[in-house]
């Protein structure tokens, strides 16, 4: 009799039988857990342990973050090859074979787009809106996911993304020199993905991404017209991605184009081998691996000085370096614009709010989630490719002035 049922099982019979009807079909999202046991009058943990039930049989997929899904076994019954793969297939054709058309179906994707970043989503929220109110229209879900700027954090992300099948995947890249065997496994395996912000070197990859020798052009000429010419170009790590050389071209260029030749000396980072190359890099972690972004500041401070004349004017590659540039500057008495002015990259949020708010390049972040988005979910042969450039915008404030007169 079914009152003598464990309660699990009655959850378990619900859905199994409203799969087998069709009222409920593969990509269908379940209610979330507090949902089903109040409909059931249950615990949570009895919930649980229904949804691993049935994930089990094959008949749903949990994504983190996203929520449970309907994948339905290939023959509408437990026990068959879903519950060793874990997928549903879609229904079959019958006009197409019956049974054996089923067994050789395509797993089902589930309808739901992950983005993985190499910093948590206060940080990345316009890109996440941006590719979450895409997905949303299409109806979609959207899972984020913090690489932390580790390489291998990354490639765990993202073989578990495949793994799962979920419908696509969207990095923004930890490096453009690391992890090609990776995005190129989601090639070959047809799971459609996209990169943000930078490519991976030595892979045709869609991308989206920011117009950076145009914007690095921008930055470097508005210094020189304000009457620079001397200018550093500060990069705390220099072999990191492709973007952060485009935005050194646009400053080559810029500088060529006034009849100032760039010298290898206005290069400023912590790296041996690049600019003065002062020895090897600066020792600033704290012990766990994490470099002390203050300490680093404090380097390439002091790097940029003992240039002979130091430059006047910092180029600076993002805006996280250039305000910890900025306030080790002013800790040391360098009026900021009066001694030196500094410019960033981004605007990010709190640049408008530093001690002397920051000049700098905006993004167009939003956009930049929402073309991705548009881009993991067309046909592949749109996909294959693909790279989509977006304008940058110049926002002057106090951060840059002209230089002192000597």
């Amino acid at each position: 009799m079914t009152d003598h049922k464990p309660r699990y099982q009655m959850i378990i019979d619900y859905y199994k039988e409203h799969v087998a009807a069709g009222l409920l079909k593969a990509g269908d999202k379940l209610p979330n857990g507090p949902e089903i046991a109040q409909q059931f009058g249950v615990s949570a943990i009895t919930v649980t342990h229904a949804m691993r039930q049935l994930e089990t049989m094959g008949y749903v997929k949990r994504i983190k973050k996203a929520g449970t899904f309907v994948t339905e076994p290939p023959s509408g019954k437990p026990g068959d090859s879903a519950k060793a793969a874990g997928y549903g297939t879609l229904p079959a054709d019958p006009t197409r074979g019956g049974a054996s058309a089923i067994a050789s179906a395509a797993p089902l994707p589930i309808p739901v787009i992950s983005l993985v970043m190499p910093f948590n989503e206060n940080i990345g929220y316009e890109m996440f809106r941006g590719v979450e109110e895409e997905c949303a229209e299409r109806g979609f879900y959207v899972t984020f996911h913090n690489s932390r700027y580790d390489d291998a954090v990354e490639r765990a992300i993202i073989q578990k993304l495949a793994k799962d099948r979920v419908s696509g995947i969207i990095v923004y890249p930890v490096s453009s020199y690391k992890n090609i065997d990776v995005f190129g496994s989601l090639a070959i395996d047809g799971i459609p993905y996209a990169l943000i912000d930078r490519s991976v070197d030595g892979l045709d990859a869609p991308l989206v991404i920011s117009d950076n020798t145009a914007a690095g052009r921008s930055i470097a000429s508005h210094l020189i017209g304000l009457g620079h010419r001397q200018l550093a170009f500060v990069c705390p790590i220099w072999n990191e991605a492709v973007s952060i050389s485009d935005r050194y071209k646009g400053y080559c260029s810029a500088l060529i184009e006034a009849g100032i030749a760039p010298k290898p000396e206005w290069l400023i980072t912590l790296e041996a081998g690049h600019g003065q190359g002062q020895g090897q890099p600066s020792d600033s972690s704290d012990g766990s691996g994490q470099r002390n972004e203050v300490q680093d500041a404090e380097v390439l401070l002091e790097r940029l000085l003992t240039v002979d004349p130091p430059p006047t004017a910092a180029v600076v590659v993002n805006d996280y370096s250039a305000a910890n540039l900025l306030k080790a500057a002013l800790q040391r008495g360098i009026g900021v614009p009066g001694c030196l002015s500094i410019t960033g990259f981004d605007n990010l949020s709190f640049t408008s709010h530093l001690e002397v708010p920051l000049t700098t390049v905006e993004q167009d972040f939003y956009g930049i989630g929402r073309e991705a988005a548009r881009l993991v979910l067309a046909p592949a042969e749109e996909r294959a490719g693909a790279k989509i450039v977006l304008p940058t915008k110049l926002v002057d404030r106090e951060s840059s002035g002209a230089p002192q007169q000597v």
